[in-house]
């Protein structure tokens, strides 16, 4: 991702400045390159962060892309543009979400202390910024903001990714709350009474108030962490929405990689959090892999084909969470999930299961694969049951019950997804890019909605976006996972 992420503080000597910046450089000579550091902030503790000869660099094999990490962004055009986004971000570009107010022996803020803005423009570039406060028992208001921005000149590439980069960047900022706030209980517990002497007498310690951000934290390697965060969002962030041109093309372009090669995957953990984890490694049942002739051979067409009348059925039961309960081979069960869960964001993918050994219930599973002898439940309004067997052509036959009725009016994106589908000109490839692309604009508009904080607010954007009355059954299924 061709964008620059800078960790941004408030200097209380030296005003608002950018303090660490992690940016993407492709064919260029990292040993060579000059970091030039603003002279008056050189002796300031606060506005060090690693130094002016030293950087942080990380490399991507695939696309030999290097990931790095400075005092200040290395490209000089791009100097500038970086301290006029830390300046608008600290001071004035501030959500409301990241303002604290001293409440007895804490600071207490509003959504945890994060909050997110969009700011910018053509000539200086489009920023997104989170600003958040870290405890500080000795500075004035017994805190310092910070903020972390990504500056960019795509502005539609940026709003496109901006729930995935406000998710990041939210919990890079938690990360580093929780580290001071520890810090700052202890001092506390240290200190004693020296805290409500300060508020009662207005005294400020200014020999301590340029304190490192290793102070703060009292982490040795915190400057490392950051690197390692701020690059895996560069790296995630050029393959989370990817323009390529697909018509024609025979096979996937390697390097957008495939779901069965050696890689790395981001897949979610039980606690708040992401973490990197090689597929090959991954004993997640989650991650069995098929082989890719077998994904080839059972497509989202062939079993269009084998479903018949009943496809339309069995996506709108998979994009308003009723229950699908298959049974079939291992190769066809799994290929079949795989590719029902293409109609689902990622954040519900959770709720499918490509093998179980036994039945679960809707609340752990909406979508699960079941062997050919397991005991399953009857068919229901709320259940879909689908057997795949083989007649003796070796062709997949498809038995679908369902005692439900599809609505009068269908999901408009279920319209799209029927319409895409059954266009011939169509190459399976290109079908699946253009169901991500649908996938991706719906979970948009939910997390839109989610953003809401009223019920007037949510009537007025469904009407911006187009939302009828036929999506609010996808619309409520979706808002409860994403």
């Amino acid at each position: 991702m061709n964008a620059i992420i800078a960790l941004c503080h408030f200097c209380e000597a030296h005003g608002p400045g950018p303090l660490f910046c992690t940016q993407t450089l492709r064919e260029t000579n990292i040993h060579q390159l000059d970091i030039h550091f603003d002279s008056e902030r050189k002796g300031c503790p606060a506005c060090n962060s690693i130094g002016n000869t030293t950087g942080l660099v990380s490399t991507d094999p695939d696309s030999n892309a290097h990931f790095v990490s400075s005092q200040v962004p290395v490209i000089p055009e791009t100097i500038e543009l970086v301290k006029k986004a830390a300046f608008r971000s600290i001071s004035s570009e501030v959500s409301s979400a990241s303002a604290t107010t001293s409440t007895g022996s804490a600071t207490t803020s509003n959504s945890d202390g994060c909050g997110l803005v969009f700011f910018g423009d053509a000539h200086r570039g489009h920023v997104l910024s989170c600003s958040f406060q870290l405890a500080d028992s000795e500075s004035r208001g017994f805190s310092k903001l910070f903020s972390i921005v990504i500056l960019m000149k795509d502005k539609m590439f940026l709003l496109n990714i901006q729930p995935f980069l406000a998710d990041c960047l939210t919990k890079i900022a938690k990360e580093l709350q929780d580290y001071a706030r520890t810090v700052y209980d202890d001092n506390l517990k240290a200190q004693g009474s020296q805290r409500a002497q300060r508020i009662t007498q207005g005294y400020v310690n200014n020999s301590s108030t340029t304190r490192s951000l290793v102070d703060l934290t009292k982490k040795e390697a915190i400057f490392a962490y950051l690197h390692a965060h701020f690059s895996y969002v560069l790296w995630a962030g050029a393959r989370y929405l990817t323009e390529s041109i697909a018509l024609g093309s025979p096979s996937v372009p390697p390097w957008l990689g495939r779901d069965t090669e050696e890689g790395f995957t981001m897949v979610q953990t039980d606690k708040e959090g992401y973490l990197m984890r090689r597929m090959g490694l991954a004993k997640s049942e989650e991650l069995d892999r098929l082989d890719e002739r077998d994904m080839a051979k059972y497509s989202l067409r062939m079993f269009r084909q084998a479903l018949k009348g009943d496809f339309e059925a069995v996506c709108f039961c998979v994009l308003t969470g009723i229950q699908i309960v298959i049974r079939a081979p291992p190769v066809k069960g799994r290929c079949l999930v795989r590719n029902l869960k293409k109609l689902l964001p990622e954040p519900l993918h959770k709720l499918a299961r490509s093998h179980a050994e036994s039945y679960k219930s809707a609340n752990e599973c909406r979508i699960i694969n079941l062997s050919q002898d397991a005991v399953a439940p009857n068919p229901s309004a709320g259940i879909m049951r689908i057997d795949l067997v083989d007649d003796k052509a070796r062709d997949t036959v498809a038995v679908c019950v369902w005692e439900g009725e599809l609505p009068l009016r269908s999901p408009k994106l279920l319209q799209k997804i029927m319409k895409a589908v059954d266009e011939e000109l169509f190459t399976d490839l290109v079908l699946d890019k253009h169901m991500r692309a649908l996938i991706e604009e719906w979970k948009n508009k939910v997390v839109c909605i989610r953003k809401m904080s009223s019920n007037q607010d949510v009537s007025k954007i469904k009407k911006i976006m187009d939302i009828q009355q036929q999506d609010q059954v996808l619309i409520t299924y979706w808002y409860s996972h994403l």
